[in-house]
């Protein structure tokens, strides 16, 4: 069975960094039936370590609909 994303809770994994200011943990969540990536940084501030992150809405790629084009490009 594969993993589903349930509304209001998130996946993190640790992102094998391949950039110095690339996020350390990276995932997605499911907000009001919408998919969003997550990034988190790990930062010192005056009371220590703590996540600082960024949350955006993931771009829903279109259907792939070439069998319809082609079928309209059909002179006859």
């Amino acid at each position: 069975m594969a993993f589903e994303l349930k509304e209001g809770y998130i996946s993190i994994f640790k992102n094998e960094m391949t950039k110095e200011n690339q996020p350390l943990y990276t995932g997605e969540g499911l907000l009001k039936g919408e998919t969003v990536k997550i990034a988190l940084w790990v930062k010192e501030g005056k009371k220590g370590k703590f996540f600082s992150g960024k949350i955006e809405v993931k771009e829903q790629k279109p259907p792939n609909n070439d069998a319809e084009k082609e079928s309209e490009d059909v002179p006859f």
